[in-house]
């Protein structure tokens, strides 16, 4: 495991939450967030995926 991976699981935890904020509060549809979380994905490339 390298330096950055624990940091790009915090990051992408962190983007996760604030896209199922969005979807809750109704401001982007869940295509939107799939797209996004997607995205998220690609960036950090987190090994502990929420299931």
């Amino acid at each position: 495991m390298t330096k950055t991976e624990p940091v790009n699981e915090v990051r992408y935890l962190m983007a996760h939450n604030f896209l199922t904020y969005l979807l809750e509060q109704g401001k982007i549809s869940l295509k939107e967030f799939q797209i996004a979380d997607g995205f998220a994905v690609e960036k950090y490339k987190p090994r502990l995926r929420i299931i």
